[in-house]
């Protein structure tokens, strides 16, 4: 099968899977679509996920694909937040962690595709950076959990960069 023939057909399959669930859901009695439908970011995600996966042999030019799974999970994660807690003001805050899924995506398309150390740290700081910019948001803003976690996640932020100036030089 060619590859562009290979990639129709996976789209295809995704979107007919993505038909049956949503059908069977809107006609289950006295299931709530609208209280589910963040499941759509976390399929989507599995969609942007699952090539660079299964066809390994096109992992340096597929592990792109890690950037846009990365951003439908954290919205799903968002979301699914949201729809539980009715908490639709966290958006002031959650809005930073789109930012570390982007890092995180680049830093795990960067070293699984062997783009190189560039991409893999730009990644890894914009994921950590964003991390940190959340839990300061969520430590003013957040829930009374968040109001706890956040200062000590900038904490335990502010050792790893103390200890990191500490690295001996090779």
């Amino acid at each position: 099968m060619r590859s562009a023939s290979r990639g129709s057909t996976y789209v295809a399959i995704l979107l007919i899977g993505m038909g049956v669930l949503f059908l069977a859901l809107n006609l289950l009695p006295g299931f709530a679509m609208n209280s589910a439908w963040p499941v759509v970011f976390y399929i989507l995600a599995a969609g942007f996920y699952l090539p660079p996966i299964l066809w390994r042999d096109r992992l340096r030019s597929l592990s792109g694909l890690f950037i846009p799974a990365s951003i439908m999970l954290a919205l799903g994660l968002i979301f699914t937040y949201d729809v539980i807690t009715h908490d639709w003001a966290a958006w002031g805050y959650a809005w930073t962690l789109i930012v570390a899924a982007v890092g995180g995506g680049m830093a795990l398309a960067g070293w699984s595709g062997h783009w190189g150390s560039l991409p893999t740290w730009v990644g890894a700081w914009m994921l950590l950076g964003s991390l940190a910019i959340f839990a300061l948001f969520a430590s003013i803003f957040g829930p009374s959990l968040l109001k706890l976690a956040g200062p000590a996640l900038l904490i335990i932020a502010g050792i790893f960069l103390v200890l990191r100036g500490y690295k001996p030089n090779r």
